[in-house]
C-alpha cells in the first residue's frame, strides 16, 4: 500500500527528533566493544584492554561530568573545587559539585534559570562567541540529552541565597509540578537521573565494563582540571566501590600509563595554551580540550606536524635519509592538554577538534612549540626508533625489490647484439669474457673457442656502483645483461654450481683507462661477494710490449718484466701494445688459447678500499690519502 503525502512528510518535536535521531547528539545506542584505556585498582595503573559498552550511555553521564567541569573552569563560579559521581545498579546516577547555578527568573522568558539550563533545548551561556571560552559546552545540547534519555530527571541548586528543587518524567516530556524553593547559605548543583534503558539496545543496567569508564572518565577530569578533586562511587546493593582523584600536576596523570610509555624519557613543554609531554615508542594520543578528553582532531595534528617535521629534517642532515611525517607519526607518544578558545568539533560526541589552529585563541592563535623542545626530539630515543624502522622498512623493500629482479632475471638482455655466446652446455668450463670496444670484437671472434668462450661487449667506461641498491644496478644496461648472462641472483649466496659460466674475465687494455674499467668492473661484481671468494672473478693481462726477431717472439705484461731481459733483446723489433684492438691476430689468438689470468679474492680491507676509492663525498679523505702514499 503506498504512503499518503502525510506520512510521507513528518514533522517531529524537538524531543523525539533527539530520540529518533539519536546518532547525531550522543552517538550509537547499540553495543559495541572498543580496545580503550581503562583504570586496573590492583596493579594502580592503566590497563589497555577491550571494553563492551554503549556510546550512547557514556556520553549522556560524560555531559552532565563535563556540565561541572565547564563550571570549575569559570572564574565567577561560587567556589567549586569537588564532583562526587555517583552510579547505583537500580539503574540512578547522581552527579554532584559544590558550585552553584544562579537560582533567579530569566526576566526575558520569565522562567528560573535552573529550569532554562536543564529543561529546555538550545540554551546556553556559551552562545557569545565574542568572548573567549575554553570550556566544553559548545551547542546548546549538553546536560539536556541527559533528561531526554531519562525516564525521571531531578535537578537540585544552590547559590548561598536560595535553592531549586525540580524534577521532569517521560524523557523531559513532562515537567512535574514540584518546584521548591527556599533560602539557604549553601551552594551546590546536584543532578539526579534515572536512564531510560529502553532507549538502548541491549540494555537493562550498568555492565561492570561501563562502570570502568566511567570510573575513567573521572579520573580524565581531575587531570585534565588540576586542583579538582572527583569522588567517584559505585553502589551494587551490599557492595560499593570508590576511589578519589585529586592532581597537582598532570605528570602524576601520565604515570598512571607507565605500562605503556618510559616516564624516565619524557620530553615536554608548557605554554599558556597548551602543555605537551612526547615519550619514545607506545603510538599513544591521549589528549584534553577545555578539560574533557579529546584525543583527535587538530590540535594533534598541529603539534606532531611540528615534531615529525623537526625529526624528518634532522634525519635528512644527519643521517642523507628521507622519511615522511607518516612514516615518522606512530614512533612516539604524546599526551596533550589544551585550551582552545570557542572550540568546534565534528559532532555533538566531540570526540575530534575541527577548530583550525590559528584559531585556537583570538590572541595568539597557534602558539608554535618552543625551539629547546623539538631540539631535544632530535636528541631522543626517536631518533633512533625511527632509524630502526627505516632500516627494516627498507630492507624488506628491498627484499621484495629483490624477489621481483630475480623473477625477471634471465628473460631478455637489454643488447642481446653485444652478447656472443659460447656453444658448451658444461658450465665449468665456460668462461664470460667482458671488452670494452667494438674493436676487440672481431679479434675475439677469430681467436676464441667458440665452445667455451663467451663475450659481452661493453661500450665505453661501466658506471660507479658503489652504494647502489639491486634496483639502481638493474636499470643500468651493462650490469643487467651480465647479470641475466651469469644468471646471478640478487640476496642469495651464489654458487659456483649454479652458474652459467665457471669465471667472469675482465679484459681490458693494460694501461690507466683499462686498469679504471677493470676497477669498475670489480666494483661490480663486489655486489655478489661470493664471487670473489670462489675465484669466478680474474682479469685477463694482455702484452704491453713484443719483441720479435724472425720467428722468435716474446711477450711482456709488464715493464718491470721487459727491463729484465732488455739486455737479452739485441737485433729484436719492440712493438709497444696500446690496446687489444691492435694485437695481432696470432698474439690475440695466443692470449685466449693460453690466458694470463690475475684472480681476484676479497681480504677484510677490500669494502673500506672499494669505499674510499669509488665513494662520493670523501675526495679529501682520498686526496690525503694519494698524499700518503707520495
Amino acid at each position: 500500500m503506498s504512503k499518503t503525502i502525510e506520512n510521507k512528510y513528518q514533522e517531529l518535536d524537538e524531543i523525539s527528533h533527539v530520540l529518533l535521531r539519536s546518532g547525531m547528539f550522543v552517538g550509537s545506542t547499540k553495543q559495541e566493544i572498543k580496545t580503550m584505556f581503562l583504570y586496573d585498582s590492583d596493579s594502580e595503573t592503566m590497563e589497555l584492554r577491550d571494553a563492551e559498552y554503549t556510546p550512547a550511555m557514556l556520553k549522556i553521564v560524560d555531559e552532565v561530568i563535563s556540565n561541572s567541569c565547564d563550571e570549575f573552569r569559570r572564574k565567577d563560579n561560587l567556589g567549586l573545587t569537588d564532583i562526587w559521581v555517583t552510579l547505583n545498579d537500580n539503574g540512578w546516577i547522581t552527579i554532584k559539585d559544590n558550585g552553584g547555578i544562579p537560582v533567579v527568573k530569566h526576566k526575558e522568558i520569565g522562567i528560573y534559570i535552573p529550569e532554562f539550563i536543564f529543561g529546555r533545548l538550545r540554551t546556553s551561556s556559551n552562545y557569545d562567541d565574542t568572548e573567549d571560552r575554553n570550556v566544553i559546552g559548545t551547542n546548546g545540547y549538553g546536560v539536556k540529552l541527559a533528561n531526554i534519555f531519562s525516564k525521571e530527571f531531578i535537578i537540585q541548586t544552590a547559590d548561598k541565597k536560595h535553592s531549586y528543587i525540580r524534577s521532569w518524567k517521560n524523557n523531559m516530556r513532562i515537567l512535574s509540578d514540584d518546584l521548591k524553593i527556599e533560602k539557604t547559605d549553601k551552594h551546590y548543583t546536584q543532578t539526579k537521573f534515572l536512564l531510560d534503558f529502553d532507549r538502548f539496545d541491549g540494555q537493562t543496567g550498568f555492565s561492570l565494563d561501563f562502570v570502568n569508564i566511567i570510573e575513567k572518565r573521572c579520573i580524565d577530569a581531575a587531570a585534565a582540571n588540576l586542583g579538582l578533586a572527583v569522588h567517584f562511587k559505585y553502589e551494587d546493593g551490599e557492595d560499593s566501590r570508590k576511589s578519589d582523584w585529586k592532581f597537582k600536576k598532570f605528570d602524576q596523570y601520565v604515570d598512571l600509563y607507565s605500562k605503556f610509555i618510559d616516564i624516565e624519557e619524557g620530553i615536554k613543554f608548557i605554554d599558556e595554551q597548551k602543555s605537551v609531554w612526547v615519550y619514545p615508542s607506545g603510538n599513544i594520543n591521549i589528549g584534553f580540550v577545555n578539560g574533557a578528553e579529546c584525543s583527535k582532531g587538530t590540535h594533534f595534528k598541529a603539534v606532531r606536524a611540528e615534531v615529525n617535521t623537526a625529526i624528518s629534517e634532522y634525519l635528512l642532515k644527519k643521517e642523507k635519509i628521507e622519511v615522511t611525517n607518516k612514516g615518522i607519526d606512530n614512533k612516539y607518544s604524546m599526551f596533550m592538554v589544551i585550551d582552545v578558545s570557542n572550540p568546534a568539533y565534528s559532532s555533538q560526541t566531540k570526540e575530534e577538534l575541527t577548530t583550525s589552529p590559528e584559531l585556537f585563541s583570538r590572541e595568539h592563535g597557534y602558539i608554535n612549540c618552543p625551539d629547546k623542545f623539538l631540539r631535544d626530539i632530535t636528541k631522543s630515543e626517536i631518533i633512533n626508533i625511527v632509524l630502526d624502522w627505516y632500516k627494516q622498512k627498507t630492507a624488506a623493500e628491498d627484499q621484495a625489490e629483490i624477489r621481483k629482479l630475480n623473477k625477471q632475471a634471465g628473460k631478455k638482455l637489454m643488447r642481446s647484439d653485444k652478447f656472443i655466446n659460447c656453444t658448451s652446455r658444461k658450465r665449468d668450463e665456460k668462461e664470460l669474457w667482458i671488452f670494452e670496444g667494438d674493436s676487440a670484437k672481431a679479434g675475439f671472434r677469430m681467436s676464441r673457442n667458440p665452445i667455451t668462450q663467451a663475450a659481452y661487449i661493453m661500450r665505453g667506461v661501466p658506471l660507479n656502483s658503489y652504494g647502489m641498491k639491486p634496483v639502481q644496478v638493474m636499470k643500468n644496461q651493462v650490469f643487467s645483461d651480465i647479470i641475466n648472462i651469469m644468471g646471478l641472483k640478487w640476496g642469495e649466496n651464489n654458487q659456483a654450481t649454479s652458474l652459467n659460466f665457471n669465471k667472469i674475465v675482465i679484459s681490458s687494455d693494460a694501461d690507466a683507462d683499462g686498469h679504471h674499467i677493470a676497477g669498475l668492473l670489480m666494483l661490480f661484481c663486489n655486489h655478489f661477494p661470493e664471487l670473489f671468494d670462489q675465484g669466478i672473478v680474474c682479469r685477463s693481462i694482455s702484452p704491453i710490449i713484443i719483441a720479435e726477431n724472425g720467428k722468435d717472439s716474446r711477450s711482456y705484461f709488464t715493464l718491470k718484466e721487459y727491463k729484465k731481459d732488455e739486455k737479452n733483446l739485441k737485433g729484436f723489433k719492440i712493438k709497444y701494445i696500446k690496446g687489444l684492438g691492435t694485437l695481432e691476430n696470432r698474439y690475440y689468438k695466443s692470449m685466449m688459447e693460453n690466458p694470463h689470468f690475475q684472480v681476484f679474492s676479497r681480504d677484510e680491507m677490500a669494502d673500506a678500499t672499494f669505499r674510499h676509492w669509488c665513494a662520493k663525498g670523501i675526495a679529501d679523505e682520498r686526496r690525503d690519502g694519494l698524499k700518503n702514499e707520495v
